[in-house]
């Protein structure tokens, strides 16, 4: 399934939304009705997010209040971003991989033409990123050079297939990547060696896993996955409902996912969910979810160029 491609499709479909939010949410940045904007992330107060022709956004109070950041040399989609102050990588279309230097944004050779979908930072050096036909790139300097992993798809899945692969997440020394068929895998050691979490049918489009081993995974038809344990098993929790949900968050026993037209808060951990009621989630999208420690609340970032803060 490319997730990619139905957002793109979806968002040049949707109608026009209004701006009033009546129901307990914030509408933190508003674009135009083309623009979309595909992953945020945050650093303590500052904030990132990023989205189509080359778009990135900065905020500096928690998500409040967003500007035009410094852009990368290119009108292609940045489709991930990942930050540690300023150590800060974005990830684009045909393999293209920017690294904030000097306050601008330096292309470099990432090895691969795959359109790379997110990218994850890790301590002393290491930097992941996933994307299009199996595509995992891992770099322990910072970028500066770079490995992949061979895998034998066939093996693996059983048929002629390389996966795309969605999300990533680096927890210490520990690699996590999620994306289709339901395929999870693990590397215990910083990309050295890698075994299959787990298989399935539905693609996993995001997750998330704290520092004390539990987690969240969201995907196809409202797929819902929970781990306890780092992420090395996996349970499947109740389906909130039949919406391709694309980004999930996670704070303690509250969590957030979101997709296309639909939206779902938990209060349990992930293992029950109620649906938002919001006009333009109901028929929009948004694709992340992210918050700045400050304010622990869901912030999505999708159509329209929208950031939108939830109290749920």
């Amino acid at each position: 399934m490319k997730k990619f491609s139905i957002l793109v499709l979806v968002s040049l479909l949707l109608p026009a939304i209004a701006q009033a939010a009546p129901d307990g949410s914030s509408l933190r940045y508003q674009g135009t009705p083309h623009d979309a904007l595909f992953d945020i992330a945050f650093d303590g107060s500052h904030g990132l997010a990023v989205g189509g022709g080359g778009t990135v956004l900065e905020s500096t109070d928690g998500g409040l209040s967003w500007t035009a950041g410094a852009r990368p040399d290119t009108e292609l989609a940045l489709l991930g971003v990942a930050f540690q102050g300023q150590r800060r990588f974005l990830v684009s279309q045909s393999g293209k991989m920017f690294r904030y230097e000097s306050g601008r944004w330096v292309e470099f050779d990432s090895g691969t033409d795959a359109r790379l979908f997110q990218v994850a930072l890790g301590g002393n050096g290491l930097v992941v990123a996933v994307g299009g036909f199996g595509a995992i790139l891992v770099s322990r300097d910072d970028g500066r050079t770079w490995s992949s992993p061979e895998f034998d798809w066939m093996e693996i899945l059983d048929d002629y297939v390389e996966p795309h692969l969605y999300a990533v997440d680096v927890t210490g020394d520990r690699i996590t990547v999620a994306g289709e068929f339901g395929l999870i895998l693990q590397s215990p050691d910083r990309g050295a060696k890698w075994s299959v979490v787990r298989r399935g049918v539905e693609s996993i489009f995001d997750f998330t896993i704290d520092t004390k081993g539990e987690g969240l995974a969201v995907g196809q038809d409202g797929l819902v996955l929970g781990t306890s344990d780092g992420g090395r098993s996996w349970t499947k929790h109740a389906e909130p409902g039949e919406t391709n949900l694309l980004g999930i968050w996670r704070s303690g026993s509250r969590a957030f996912a979101a997709g296309i037209r639909g939206a779902y808060a938990s209060h349990d951990g992930g293992k029950t969910w109620k649906p938002v009621t919001r006009s333009d989630i109901e028929t929009g999208w948004y694709q992340a979810v992210a918050s700045s420690v400050a304010r622990d609340k869901p912030m999505l970032v999708g159509h329209r160029g929208r950031i939108l803060e939830m109290d749920e």
